[in-house]
């Protein structure tokens, strides 16, 4: 009975209003350290650092003396909203230490144990959260690796020039050169400090993009009616092959690059801000367990999903979600049905 006694008076903790916090700035990051009204014990210690880790909290309960603080460190990126979170989510786990301090320690324990499991469980969709600048820096998740985007639009710029020029609709050397115009553009915009950076990249981007799509639609158009009315290329399989490879490989890149575009907002949206549900859902996406946390695709996934796109003519592992996606990826398939199997069944005709 005095045991039971002794827990029901014991003094809860609180935060102490009438002390001054301390706030501290160290690189990127700002330190708070929070006052505490009343004597910490090493139990009630201890269990606020088991909920705290459980809960992800970047929060230690710290006493020296007489006096006690809860120390609490947020990312200077972090917005304004973020910082209350944080800051509410370390004042919340003072009551539930209270509570769990007053219960018999192993009920404590089992508690603090379900709350560590189910936090590892909720790391599983780490990849759905936006994350801050300092662990995209730190660990690149979802970078994009700009020399293979370039070597991507070089190749495509190099298929142009050399396909015949039937397939341009004036010089087969336009397309190319508004391409590495835009891209030029595009690094110099990337690159200023104007607060409009974003959306002058993401509207050069655009206008890049939309041109690939407009060639590949265009130069697959034209193909396919010479192959049916009988084109000069169409009288030889060795030139018929190769200019039916080069418009196939061209309207892979084109539309992987519009699936890189589009998907989630674009890439910076991607890393930054992640959709509540993705527009094209990658495995990775789907089972956490295979891919580490924070996982974002890359333009190698969406190349990888182009190609598969255009040989399967259907889904395959990536899965089309929202209605533009869907559409996008039947004009695909469908363009490169027509043009793997009619260039096919010509170049077999000739060699008869």
């Amino acid at each position: 009975m005095r045991h039971r006694s002794e827990h029901e008076h014991r003094q809860t903790m609180d935060i102490d209003l009438t002390a001054d916090i301390e706030v501290r700035s160290s690189g990127e990051h700002v330190t708070a350290r929070i006052p505490l009204a009343g004597r910490v014990t090493s139990e009630w210690l201890a269990c606020y650092q088991r909920l705290a880790r459980a809960a992800s909290v970047p929060v230690q309960a710290e006493t020296d003396h007489d006096r006690s603080w809860l120390v609490v460190s947020v990312p200077t990126s972090d917005s304004h909203a973020e910082i209350a979170e944080t800051l509410d989510a370390a004042l919340g786990l003072i009551g539930e230490s209270d509570t769990a301090v007053l219960r018999a320690p192993p009920t404590a324990q089992a508690e603090a144990s379900v709350r560590d499991w189910w936090g590892q469980r909720k790391a599983g969709t780490a990849h759905r959260r936006p994350v801050s600048r300092i662990e995209v820096v730190r660990t690149g998740i979802g970078t994009e690796k700009r020399w293979l985007l370039a070597a991507a639009l070089a190749l495509a710029m190099a298929i142009l020039l050399l396909l015949p020029a039937r397939f341009s609709l004036g010089p087969n050397w336009i397309v190319p050169a508004l391409e590495a115009l835009l891209l030029t553009a595009t690094f110099v915009a990337d690159r200023s400090h104007n607060d409009r950076r974003l959306a002058v990249v993401r509207t050069l981007s655009t206008a890049m993009v939309l041109i690939l799509v407009a060639a590949a639609v265009f130069i697959t158009v034209r193909l396919v009616v010479d192959l049916v009315e009988g084109g000069p290329e169409t009288n030889s399989a060795a030139e018929l092959l190769g200019v039916g490879f080069g418009v196939w490989i061209f309207t892979i890149l084109a539309f992987a690059f519009l699936y890189w575009l589009l998907d989630g907002g674009g890439p910076e949206a991607r890393i930054w801000n992640p959709p509540a549900f993705p527009h094209l859902a990658f495995p990775e996406q789907l089972n956490p367990v295979v891919a580490p946390p924070g996982w974002r695709p890359e333009f190698a996934d969406y190349l990888y999903l182009g190609f598969t796109n255009a040989t399967a003519f259907s889904p395959t592992d990536v899965m089309p979600l929202a209605r533009w996606s869907k559409l996008a990826m039947t004009l695909q398939a469908t363009g490169s049905l027509a043009v793997l199997g009619l260039v096919v069944a010509r170049a077999v005709n000739i060699f008869k």
